[in-house]
């Protein structure tokens, strides 16, 4: 599925980790969010986009990515075309394509389990007596 494409010094890693916990996300995630950027960024050069940057950046105030890096429905053909690479000797199989747009399959049951819990806290699911979930009457 994954590939390790580099070897981070131990204290960098620990860095990422903190970063990553004080936002919630796993490092895996973080990294790969954060690696995202610098490639929308970079546009695979060595220059910064900068044309890229001001598009993302609001002037009203500050700086954002407006098209997020959590794939909202319906932008899944973009974040596709965004990661497919042009050259046939590092195209990607259609696993690692979906981990690529949904995440690992643990990031995946981590956003699920704490969608369920948000929805359970307003009111709006409640757990099943034999188990899953189900939506409550209000």
């Amino acid at each position: 599925m994954g590939r390790n494409v580099a070897s981070l010094p131990d204290g960098y890693v620990d860095q990422l980790t903190r970063e990553a916990d004080a936002l919630g996300l796993s490092r895996n995630k973080y990294v790969r969010q954060r690696l995202e950027a610098g490639r929308l960024l970079f546009q695979s050069s060595d220059k910064l986009n900068t044309e890229t940057l001001n598009g993302l950046i609001d002037q009203d105030s500050a700086p954002t990515i407006d098209n997020g890096l959590e794939t909202p429905e319906g932008d899944i053909a973009d974040k596709l075309l965004a990661n497919l690479p042009a050259d046939e000797s590092q195209a990607l199989e259609q696993d690692e394509l979906r981990e690529v747009v949904f995440g690992t399959r643990a990031e995946q049951m981590e956003a699920i389990e704490t969608a369920l819990r948000e929805l359970n806290e307003r009111g709006q699911v409640e757990p099943a007596f034999d188990g899953g979930y189900m939506k409550t009457n209000e």
